[in-house]
Formats: C-alpha cells, structure tokens, sequence
C-alpha cells in the first residue's frame, strides 16, 4: 500500500474512533496527493460534518458527484447537511436522488423516513420505514423511528412491540440499546406505567450505573410518586456526577420540602440559583417556601423574578394571589388566581384546597373563577 492510502486507511481509522481533527488531518493529507479520489472527498466531507463545518462538508459532497454522479453518497451526504440546516425538504429531494442510485439501501430509506417526519408528512415517514425493514428485517433503526411515530400517534402498545424488536437487534451495542430503552421508558411513563417506567430506566443503568439522565428520571417519578426519600437518594446520585445539574438541586430542594425540611430546601434551592439565577421554577419555589416562613416582601420578590423570567408560568401568579390572600388583599388575590387559571386551569383543584386562600374562597368572584369554563 502507497504512503499516500495509508493516509486514506489511518483517516478512516481515526474517523471510527470520533477523533475527527486527526481523521481531517489525514484525510487532507491524502488528498493533496490524490485530489481526485472519491473516497477521500467523501469521507473528508463526513469527517466535517461531524465537526460541524457543514459549507465545506456539502463542497465536498459535491466534488463527490463532479467525480461520480452515480456515487448515491454524494447525494446521501449533502441530505445530512440539510437535515442539519433544518432544510427538510432539500433533504428529501436528496435523499430521493440517493435511492434512484442505491434503491435497495435500508440507511437511506430510514434517513428519509425522519426528514419526511421532519416535515410532518407521517403517512410517508411510515411507508418509508416499513420499505427500510422489508428490504433488512435485522435493520433496527427502522423499528425504533417507527416506534417514535407511533407513540407520537399514541399507538403505544404497537410503538413497544417495535421498540422491544429493536431492542432484540441491538442486544451488545450499548449506546443504541441505551437509546431504544430511553424511548420505551418515556413511553411507558406516558402510559402512567411507573412500575415498567422504573424497570426500564434500571436496564439502563446496567448498562451505564451513571447514566445521569436515568438517574434524574428515576428521581423525578419516585418525587410524584411522594416517595420523597427514594426521590432525594437518586438526586443526590445527579449532583454527584454533575454538580452543575441546577434541576438536580432543584427536585432535591422540593423533596426535602415536601419532606417537612423546609430550611434544607432553601439551602438547596440557593445551590440551584447560583448556577443557574433564572431558573423559574427555582425561584417560584423559594418564593413558596419563604411564604411558609412568613417572610412575606422576599417571597413577592422571588415570585416577580419568576414571572420576568417567564411571563407564561402559571405557578408564581398562583403563589402572587395566595400571599395577597394571607395580607388580607382580596381583589388582588383574585386577580392574580385569574391569571394563574387562565395559564393552567388545572390549578382550580389546588385552589379549592389551598388554607392560604381561605380568606377568598368564601367571596362570590372566586366561585365564579372556578365555575368560568375559560378559565
């Protein structure tokens, strides 16, 4: 072998091994002797997509077809830069010209199947996974984007079947099993099935016992479980791995809450604003906790926070009206309950339990926000 396709053979090496400066580095090198060669302007043109430099990568791509028009990876390849351009419809007619040149290629019909999904075009993103698992039954990702469609259509018990065959074709490859698991996990939780959730986010912790977002994931359904101790191990386990994971800080501040800790919570809570001064939800809930303190005044200006950071986050309206109810400012409470409903009017049911609107939910203005269909 020449020094010069050992440059090509190291790049393609390197490539595999996501060493992609080095693989570019080659890959140029070769091509400085062989300007011409078709595998060196398509693998070049890949190692840069990968690094994000899609203008070059898509010149490269084209070089692909000066040198071989019938080469269907030319047109595969600037596909992939446009499907991360967000240009799914340029994608589609590429990767429609790959196929009339590889019509028997699985890859391809899949890629095309996500930028058809991309568009919103389902019925043909079906068609074209169905084509992709004809032509290669062992082929797993067809399964998997089916899957995703699927449950998107909330045909859930069709979405796992797919899933589950996935899963059996990537037994031993970890990052892609990891990945089929995930979906089948968020599937099952959508399904309300916390039990199968929770089994399925611990095969992904076998796979990777530090899997920070099966971990989180675990947290979150243990916390609205009110399993708050469980819920709290598992945040710990977050901050641990990452301890700039402001919403770890976060749920771990509401379980110790919700577990009668409230100056736990706020020391956890500070810990989340410090990394993170915009966190809404971090805010809002300091703002509540502080409330429960009687320090009324910091509590308003948390709950302001909130709402400049996100004017369209029910919550601090809802915690605005049931302070302005403890001061005895009745109108204002109800303004800012009127506020909260019309955001998210599934917090009628806290609101008619709530002790800090005791002193408005005797007037008729509240009774009719909660009996006002709009709201």
């Amino acid at each position: 072998m020449s020094e010069g396709y050992r440059l090509l053979e190291q790049g393609e090496r390197l490539l595999a091994e996501n060493r992609v400066d080095e693989a570019i580095e080659r890959f140029r090198r070769f091509l400085d002797q062989y300007p011409d060669d078709v595998e060196g302007q398509y693998h070049l043109g890949i190692a840069l997509y990968e690094k994000g430099e899609l203008e070059e990568a898509a010149l490269r791509f084209r070089r692909v077809y000066e040198l071989d028009p019938e080469d269907s990876r030319a047109y595969d390849g600037l596909a992939l830069v446009m499907m991360e351009r967000g240009d799914y419809l340029q994608a589609v007619t590429y990767y429609r010209e790959a196929l009339k040149r590889d019509p028997c290629n699985p890859d391809i019909l899949n890629e095309l199947g996500i930028a058809y999904h991309e568009l919103g075009e389902d019925e043909k993103a079906m068609e074209v996974y169905e084509s992709a698992i004809e032509l290669d039954p062992n082929f797993g990702y067809p399964y998997y984007n089916k899957a995703r469609l699927l449950a998107e259509k909330g045909e859930y018990d069709e979405a796992i079947k797919n899933l589950e065959q996935a899963i059996s074709l990537y037994k031993g490859e970890r990052d892609k099993l990891t990945d089929v698991l995930f979906e089948l996990a968020a599937i099952y939780e959508e399904m309300l099935d916390d039990e199968r959730a929770v089994e399925v986010y611990g095969e992904i912790l076998m796979l990777d016992h530090d899997n920070v977002e099966a971990l989180a994931s675990l947290g979150s359904i243990h916390l609205d479980r009110e399993e708050y101790e469980k819920a709290a191990t598992y945040f710990d386990q977050v901050i641990r791995l990452d301890p700039n994971n402001d919403n770890a800080y976060l749920e771990k501040g509401y379980a110790l809450g919700c577990m009668g800790k409230l100056d736990k919570e706020l020391e956890y809570l500070d810990k989340c604003l410090a990394i993170n001064p915009g966190n809404k939800y971090a805010l809002s809930n300091k703002g509540a906790a502080l409330m429960e303190q009687g320090r009324l005044d910091d509590a308003e200006e948390l709950f302001r926070q909130a709402i400049e950071v996100d004017p369209l986050y029910s919550w601090p309206y809802y915690n605005l009206a049931c302070l302005f109810a403890l001061r005895g400012d009745r109108d204002t409470s109800l303004r800012y309950l009127k506020r909260a409903l019309e955001l998210d009017p599934s917090l009628k049911a806290d609101a008619a339990r709530d002790a800090c609107l005791e002193k408005v939910r005797r007037t008729d203005a509240f009774r009719r926000l909660l009996e006002d269909k709009n709201t």
